[in-house]
Formats: C-alpha cells, sequence, structure tokens
C-alpha cells in the first residue's frame, strides 16, 4: 500500500514500523492510497485522521496507525512506545496513580484557554478551565473576546490564576499591570517548536507543570 503522511505525522508512522512512505505537505500531490493527517487537513484519497495534542492522543494515534502495517513489524510495540516515553519524562502521566495525583493537584488551579488543542492539553492535565463558553463562538472571534477578558480581568479582579495562548496570538500586553502579565502563559507553536509531536507535547506539558497556585 503506498502511504503518504505530513511531517508533522512523519514520527508516529516510523514509531508503527512503516519503512516505505512518502512525506508531503499536500498529501494529494503524492500517488498514495492512504493519507495519514492530523484532523485540520484535508485530503482525496481515503485516509486515517490522528490527534496529536495530548500524550494519550499520540500513544492512541500510534497503535491506531499500526493497524495498517502489514508486516506487523513491531511485536513489541507497547514496550518500546512506554520507553520513549519514559525518556522524555512524560509517562507519568499514562501512569494512572500518577496520572490522578497529578490532575487532583492541577484541579486547584483557575486557567482560561483560547484553543481548541490547548484545552485539550489543559483538560487532559486537569486544570480548571473557567472560560469554557468561548468554544461555542466562531474561532475566529476568539482573539477579540481575549483582550475583553484582559479588560475585565483588569478591573475586576476575576478569579483566575492563568492565562494560557498560542504564540501566534500577537496581544499587546504592555497595558496590562505586572500582576495581570504575570498570569499570562505564551504556548510554543510552529517554528517556534519541534516537528516531532513528542518532543512538542514534552515541551507543552513541561511549560505547564511549572503553573502552581
Amino acid at each position: 500500500m503506498r502511504i503518504v503522511t505530513t511531517p508533522m505525522c512523519k514520527e508516529i508512522i516510523e514509531i508503527a514500523g512503516f519503512e516505505d512512505f512518502k512525506v508531503n505537505k499536500n498529501p494529494d500531490n503524492e500517488d498514495g492510497e492512504l493519507a495519514i493527517l492530523m484532523s485540520e487537513k484535508k485530503t482525496k484519497m481515503n485516509s486515517i485522521v490522528i490527534k496529536l495534542n495530548t500524550i494519550n492522543q499520540i500513544k492512541y494515534s500510534i497503535f491506531e496507525v499500526y493497524k495498517h502495517n502489514m508486516s506487523k513489524n513491531r511485536p513489541n510495540l507497547d514496550n518500546e512506545v512506554s520507553k520513549i516515553f519514559e525518556e522524555h519524562n512524560i509517562s507519568k502521566w499514562l501512569d494512572k496513580n500518577q496520572r490522578s495525583e497529578l490532575r487532583n493537584m492541577n484541579s486547584k488551579i483557575r486557567v482560561m484557554v483560547y484553543t481548541i488543542f490547548l484545552k485539550e492539553i489543559v483538560e487532559d492535565m486537569g486544570f480548571k478551565i473557567i472560560n469554557l463558553n468561548i468554544f461555542d463562538l466562531d474561532s475566529k472571534k476568539h482573539k477579540e473576546v481575549i483582550l475583553d477578558d484582559l479588560i475585565f480581568i483588569e478591573k475586576n479582579e476575576l478569579d483566575v490564576d492563568y492565562l494560557i495562548f498560542p504564540d501566534y496570538f500577537k496581544i499587546n500586553i504592555d497595558y496590562l499591570s505586572p500582576k495581570i502579565q504575570e498570569k499570562i502563559v505564551m504556548m510554543p507553536t510552529h517554528s517556534n517548536v519541534s516537528k516531532s509531536p513528542i518532543e512538542r507535547v514534552f515541551k507543552r506539558y513541561s511549560i505547564l507543570e511549572e503553573l502552581s497556585i
């Protein structure tokens, strides 16, 4: 089978044992039979859509992709995946007891987020999201809502511990007090973070693990 994937999914394909595949930002430019890509991408050929925002999504995606590996050349895939996560110090989020303890600690931290990928990460880590209603709006309006929220927080001292933004949100925070500026967490995206899904999730979880009240 002729497999095509995007650069962001390449590492997942390799871990799942595929050796012969094409990599292209635009899978339809290749003569492929099956595309393996992230949910925001579209393609005309048959495709497997995977999600790579959280540690559990990455693990699930690896095994979902492996189902289509006809050679089944990864008989010890579960051990191999566990080793990869241990090397990146993120296996604790897959351990039932450690995960429960970490999520319980984070549940006391009140945060506001403004993108789906951040929402999924923050939810996975157990933080309390207090502005979930924003996801009922068109994503194009989120930046407008952010400015309103920042002003409201400044004036009314809304009970929130952190505001978590992707770094591509170019927001002028100079007019905010230092107290509010300290609440803002910018998460790396695009060229500011590795194309490796595992490196990327490690970086983002590490930043959020530093948050406390």
